[in-house]
């Protein structure tokens, strides 16, 4: 077991890899749910809850790039998934028709309001099982018991 040792010299990589593990996990356990229970991917359900959370529920492509920290062809595919599920609407942007706006339909907002429930439970127990896991233990009880601290 590696656990984090501060000042030992294997701080960053003790901690990475415990958060590698955790990651891992959540991301599995919180993905099947997901899934199951309303037909969307951890992907898919992050990029309707960066719609969802603007107030005309409308993002510009390249601010979901940036916001979704993943490449151009990968969001144009999650966004394509979404359209044929009548989730989100591809449409011109209005102040500059070379640029592409998507939004979030109604049946978008219920399934990204619904979704959201089952990954912050999902997120709370994953995250209650690793703090009894010897390979993640530390890494929880830093992340919910330490102020965070800003990354600028």
């Amino acid at each position: 077991m590696e656990t984090w040792e501060a000042g030992s010299g294997r701080d960053e990589i003790a901690l990475w890899r415990q958060l590698t593990r955790l990651t891992e996990m959540v991301n599995a356990t919180a993905g099947r749910r997901l899934t199951r229970g309303h037909g969307v991917s951890m992907n898919e359900l992050l990029l309707l809850l960066s719609l969802a959370e603007r107030r005309d529920g409308t993002l510009r492509m390249s601010d979901l790039i940036k916001a979704l920290g993943a490449n151009q062809p990968a969001v144009s595919r999650t966004v394509a998934r979404l359209e044929d599920a009548e989730w989100v609407v591809r449409r011109s942007a209005l102040d500059d028709k070379r640029g592409v706006d998507v939004h979030i339909t109604e049946a978008g907002r219920q399934l990204a309001g619904a979704a959201r429930q089952t990954l912050r439970k999902t997120l709370a127990e994953a995250l209650d099982a690793a703090a009894l896991d010897d390979s993640t233990a530390s890494l929880v009880a830093r992340l919910r018991y330490i102020p965070a601290v800003p990354m600028d």
